[in-house]
């Protein structure tokens, strides 16, 4: 395994103890789509790239296969990456689904959304978006490509609250940085909704991260 993932993947090892939510790992068939999200997004945030070098980091040093030559790869998503705006509901950025998701299925974005706009915290959050989870498993299809796509998200926003609410610990910053933290959590589950990658995912919410942190949502961690 790659270096820089290998590390990566000792760091979701170690998030895992923080909050963690074991029924919903058990239960939830796209659980891996989460995990290996984190694995790129502790890959990413080790490197400590800047935000026109996450692409060409995530193949080069985190070990991403995107099937195209990297110039290639890197052309055509690099555009879609910057388009999405972190400030944005996830509705907005995410409009276009509305023509392939029915609108039950659209109803987990709106109300990842609703939970971001009231929360008093990432740690409140994190047990809404688990609550939504839950839901999601009992009533999606896994097998239908909708389903998958959406308990994908749903896995993501978890294991990504995980991972920011280690960050977030102690950190003190303006404005709102509880806030912050959820906005670039779902971000990271955009990021699988648009993509249908946990690979992409891991850059949007990467890219997120630094955009929101140039505004003084919290410290950034990348000196």
């Amino acid at each position: 395994m790659n270096k820089k993932l290998f590390a990566a993947t000792a760091t979701l090892l170690v998030g895992s103890a923080f909050g963690t939510a074991p029924v919903l790992a058990a239960e939830n068939p796209l659980d891996q789509v989460g995990i290996q999200h984190n694995m790129y997004l502790g890959c990413l945030m080790d490197t400590k790239a800047s935000r026109d070098e996450a692409l060409a980091v995530l193949v080069e040093k985190c070990g991403y296969s995107p099937g195209m030559p990297l110039e290639h790869f890197i052309a055509t998503h690099q555009p879609m990456v910057d388009a999405i705006d972190p400030l944005r509901p996830m509705a907005e950025n995410l409009a276009e689904l509305r023509q392939q998701l029915s609108a039950y299925e659209f109803s987990f974005i709106v109300r990842m959304d609703q939970i971001v706009q009231n929360t008093e915290s990432l740690d409140a959050a994190a047990v809404q978006f688990e609550e939504l989870e839950r839901e999601g498993i009992a009533r999606l299809d896994p097998k239908s490509k909708n389903g998958a796509l959406v308990l994908g998200g749903l896995s993501v926003v978890r294991h990504s609250a995980r991972y920011w609410s280690k960050l977030a610990a102690g950190a003190t910053s303006k404005p709102d940085p509880k806030k912050g933290w959820a906005i670039v959590s779902v971000c990271d589950a955009m990021g699988a909704l648009f993509f249908g990658s946990s690979e992409m995912a891991s850059s949007v919410s990467y890219s997120a991260y630094q955009e929101l942190a140039s505004q003084g949502y919290f410290p950034l961690y990348a000196n």
